[in-house]
């Protein structure tokens, strides 16, 4: 047999293949496509419970240090809106404002950033942790964090928290 004859035969045994797979394909013998179910994602956001940095300040939020759901970095700034608001006593002057984070051993955007409130100080202060640096948008944190739910991980949070 000439070498010109073996190419032929396994062209042929090739075309011939790849025509069979094509006829059992089309013959939906293939595997099927099946989409998911579309459920489309709700348009409206659900209601803020704690206000950080990213999303901004929920006007009247109190401190989260001082029993409430603004988790803020306490800057001088935002001191000042509070003290404006009326969320914390007039005669808390800011150095005895960050004191309450030191004395709790919390820490802040003011001492560290970009953790994604899983540092050694971690989690995130709603959820028991000693960490309040700003959550990372896009992460289950973030989502946990800003929408809840909350559930401390520890139980002494929960009665510091309503005791400061």
């Amino acid at each position: 047999m000439t070498m010109q004859a073996r190419h032929g035969r396994r062209w042929t045994a090739a075309a011939w293949a790849i025509l069979g797979c094509a006829a059992v394909w089309t013959a939906g013998c293939g595997p099927t496509y099946k989409p998911f179910p579309y459920v489309p994602k709700s348009a409206s956001a659900p209601a803020i419970l704690t206000c950080h940095d990213t999303v901004g300040h929920v006007p009247g939020a109190k401190p989260w240090i001082l029993g409430g759901t603004c988790c803020c970095t306490p800057t001088r700034e935002n001191h000042e809106r509070s003290l404006a608001e009326g969320t914390i006593p007039r005669d808390l002057a800011y150095e005895a404002y960050l004191d309450l984070y030191k004395q709790r051993g919390i820490v802040t955007d003011l001492d560290h950033k970009g953790c994604g409130n899983l540092c050694d100080h971690g989690p995130h202060v709603v959820l028991g942790g000693r960490c309040m640096a700003t959550p990372t948008p896009g992460t289950p944190m973030y989502e946990a964090i800003t929408y809840g739910p909350h559930k401390p991980l520890v139980a002494a949070q929960t009665a510091a928290n309503e005791n400061p």
